[in-house]
Order: C-alpha cells, then structure tokens, then sequence
C-alpha cells in the first residue's frame, strides 16, 4: 500500500498500526452502538486474471464453480493444494470479460501466484499482483444499506451479487456487509463522499462484523492448515461438489461424503477485552490438549472479545479454555448459517 493513501488517511483522522487503520477516535466500548461504517480494508490484496482461458485456469483450481461468475454475480472459494489444504480462500469478481479479480489476504497474493502459476502456463492466461491499482473500502452496519443508497444509483440486494457502477464495484458479503472496490487515483474522492454518511471506523470493528458472520478467511497464519470444510465454506457458498475436478478436489470430496469432519469453526464470545493473536493455540483448559486456532478475532465491546476458530467438535460445550496461553471464560455464539451433521 502506497504512502500517499496512507497519509491521506491519517489526514482524515485515522490512527495507524503496521500499515493498517486501527481506529478514526472510535473505542471498542463505541461498537454496539455504530449502525454505518466505512473502513479502509488495508489488509487485503487482489490477484488479477486476464486473458481468454482465465475462468477455465481458475476451474481447474478453486473449490467454487467459476462458470457462474457474471457481470452480477460474484463467488466465494478456495485454492487448495493437491492435500486439501487451503493455499488461500478469496472472493471472486468478474469486472470484464476474459478478467477476474480474487480479493485475498494481502500476504497471499504473491504466494498464491506461485503456488498455481505452474499450471497458469497450460492456459491462455496471466496471473498478476494488481493490489495497488485498487483500493478496498468495507461498508458495515445494521443501517449501511439504506445509507449506499444515497451513494450508488444500484446497490445488491443478495449475497454475493455484484453491482458494477460508475464509482467502482460494489458487492454484497452477507446481510450487513458490503465491499467496495475503486480504482487508486478516485478513491480519495469516494472516502470522502462515503465518509459524508459513513462514520469512519478502525479495520477492527469489521473484523467483528465478519466473525459475527461466520466468514472466516485463510490468513497467513492459517496458510495450507485446514480443509475448506473446517472454516465452513461448504455453508456459505465456497464449495461446490457438482462441479469437475480441482487441486486437492479427491480430499475435499471425501471428507464430504466418506469422512468426519471433527474440526469447524465456531464463534467463540471471551471474556477478555484484549483480542487473541490470528493463528494462536487453543488447548483443552482440563488437560492442556491442543483443541484448535484462532482463525480471526476482534474487540466485542469494553469488555469482552469475539473470535472465528477452528476447534475440535468434543470442545463445543466448553466454559473456559486456554487460549494463548491464558486461561479464560468462553461461550458459543450463533452463526447466521446452517451446518449439516457430517
């Protein structure tokens, strides 16, 4: 990410940490109450695709059905490695045709395009790192869609649909979030237009959103660790087991239809104000075995803190576990989503 955004966020109020926006004056007690949000999503990259066999390559390697990719219609999924392991988990967009943008960690671009452009060299495509011809703003909020509407001439009514407007993309993640992608050189003139409605917000408060939401995202941490089953991407759209063949599709399928799937991830409310580290241990607080990770987490409120982790179904009814070390009282939250027995 380039200085100069950066300096312009800080002239808009934002505090920084390690690149990333952590707050405009907002306190995690300030969360219950925020209805419209803007963010600067700074930890998040996009591979491009372009050429005429880009949707065909991305087939053959993402866990998703890349055939219903259109101008309207945007697509969870998974590149995984031939072990099932999941190398990265993205959002998929189709901007133009023969063009595919994948919305990732930003730590992921680079090693994604080496990981699958090995198999980018059979196809008539080109796989590129194009995070910083675009800016990533996240819309979040039980009020931000009647608000865009001042904003966007359309806006998506349904997950994963896709406006593509005069001012950028604009796609629908769940109920109450929305991503905007623009092009660098306007961003600074959206951020301010948005910003008019929005009440700009540290990347914090979306990662609650997100948690809130069971949307869980392969991060650096979590790289080539889990099946996409375990983040529960067979609930949310990101897998799709009519389709053909892909990287580490044999594994994926089995654990579907012929395996137990022991390990998913679970909203865990903390009572503990500071957030645990993405990646750190869960163990058992009754004997100290290792149960699971932390996938993502975030500052609930004053108070408490909410966290996406992967943990072993026997751990489902606990009251206190060890988390990075500390020992600590936890609950488990609802997710918006059905999860089938397995």
């Amino acid at each position: 990410m380039t200085n100069d955004w950066l300096d312009f966020l800080v002239g808009q109020g934002a505090t920084l940490s390690d690149g990333l926006c952590t707050s405009f004056g907002e306190m995690p007690a300030d969360y219950p109450q925020l209805s419209a949000t803007l963010t600067d999503l700074g930890d998040q990259g996009i591979l491009g695709l372009e050429g005429p066999d880009t949707q065909r390559f991305l087939q053959g390697q993402s866990t998703s059905d890349t055939h219903q990719l259109d101008a309207s219609t945007t697509l969870p999924g998974a590149i995984c490695n031939p072990k099932g392991r999941m190398i990265t988990s993205y959002q998929a967009i189709e901007p133009a045709a023969d063009k595919l943008l994948l919305v990732m960690h930003r730590p992921l671009v680079d090693s994604t395009i080496n990981s699958v452009g090995k198999y980018a060299a059979f196809f008539k495509t080109t796989l590129s790192n194009v995070s910083d011809q675009y800016r990533l703003l996240g819309i979040s909020g039980p009020e931000c869609e009647i608000l865009l509407e001042k904003h966007f001439k359309t806006v998506p009514k349904e997950i994963n649909q896709l406006c593509i407007t005069e001012q950028g993309l604009l796609l629908r993640l769940c109920k109450e979030q929305f991503l905007v992608i623009v092009a660098t050189a306007e961003a600074e003139n959206l951020w301010k237009d948005l910003s008019s409605s929005f009440q700009t917000v540290g990347i914090d408060y979306w990662y609650l959103q997100s948690i809130q939401a069971g949307l869980a995202q392969v991060q650096a941490q979590t790289c080539e660790q889990f099946v996409p089953q375990m983040l529960n991407l067979q609930a949310t759209g990101a897998v799709n087991f009519k389709k053909g063949c892909y990287t580490g599709q044999e594994i994926v399928a089995r654990m579907q239809y012929l395996g137990k799937l022991k390990r998913r991830t679970y909203r865990l409310i903390v009572e503990d104000s500071t957030p645990p580290a993405k990646g750190a241990e869960i163990h058992s607080s009754d004997d100290n075995k290792l149960v699971g990770s932390v996938l993502m987490s975030a500052p609930a409120n004053g108070t408490s803190a909410e966290i996406l982790a992967v943990l072993h179904q026997d751990c489902e009814a606990a009251t206190t576990l060890v988390i990075d070390g500390k020992t600590l009282d936890v609950s488990v939250a609802p997710l918006p989503y059905a999860l089938a027995a397995n």
